[in-house]
């Protein structure tokens, strides 16, 4: 049985990354999908079709995001504004967490995955 989503999102200037993972009742996570979007409004929409479309159970799902500047803003608020449980980290929590899983190399997709795994393992203030 299947317990929650969850979707890591990468956020540049211009673009996301976004993992989707699901965590099942032995706690093991499983990435189902990723993509990378524009970051832009067109973007938004497409980030959100793409959730929904892979979103296969009616689970809990919560969003994950680094704290980037500013950059992270808009997608943020669209997703909450959609209805969206939306988790912005801190920098340095997501560092510490990625390290802590043995991953070091750092590129987008990495880091979306490795947000994707924090939100199905945490339980994240939203």
């Amino acid at each position: 049985m299947n317990l929650k989503y969850s979707v890591g999102l990468d956020v540049s200037s211009k673009k996301i990354n976004a993992c989707l993972s699901i965590i099942d009742e032995k706690q093991k996570v499983r990435f189902k999908s990723s993509c990378v979007i524009l970051n832009t409004k067109k973007g938004f929409e497409d980030l959100e079709h793409w959730i929904l479309n892979h979103q296969q159970e009616t689970l809990p799902l919560v969003v994950c995001m680094e704290a980037t500047g500013i950059y992270h803003e808009n997608c943020a608020y669209y997703l909450f504004e959609k209805g969206f449980s939306v988790s912005i980290i801190l920098p340095n929590k997501a560092k510490k967490y990625l390290e802590a899983l043995g991953l070091k190399s750092k590129n987008d997709s990495i880091d979306a995955k490795g947000l994707s795994q924090m939100g199905a393992e945490q339980c994240l203030e939203v």
